[in-house]
């Protein structure tokens, strides 16, 4: 008799926190990324508070976009769940390492990004890996 496993993604939970810890992984890397381009070519300091903006917006999108690919339903609230997932954990850790919390307009701005994220991983192809 076949043992049936279940897959990562069929838990509701666990499937936003991994997703959302993979969102926070591509905003760290975009944000490395955007650094380095703003340290060699960017000489005025105006632009650089549009371009912080980047890497939280592309976080929250592919985070989104992840769990919705792989759970396949919901992706409007899973997307506006895993905004706010990576929200708490910017708060968190702009409020040890800055000394206050980031603002609630970036709530927003990720919210929105996630739900975008989201309904474009429910639409997009199915993944061949992914078993039911």
């Amino acid at each position: 008799m076949r043992r049936h496993r279940q897959s990562l993604w069929t838990n509701r939970k666990l499937s936003l926190v991994v997703s959302s810890l993979l969102g926070i992984f591509f905003l760290l890397i975009t944000a490395v990324l955007i650094s380095g381009f703003a340290f060699l070519f960017i000489s005025d300091f105006r632009l650089l508070r549009l371009i912080s903006l980047i890497p939280v917006i592309t976080g929250a999108f592919s985070g989104a976009f992840i769990c919705g690919k792989y759970r396949r339903r919901k992706g409007l609230i899973s997307g506006i769940v895993c905004g706010i997932i990576i929200y708490a954990l910017i708060c968190a850790s702009g409020a040890i390492f800055a000394g206050r919390p980031t603002r609630i307009g970036k709530l927003l701005l990720l919210v929105t990004a996630g739900a975008a994220g989201g309904i474009s991983g429910v639409n997009s192809k199915r993944p061949k890996s992914l078993r039911d």
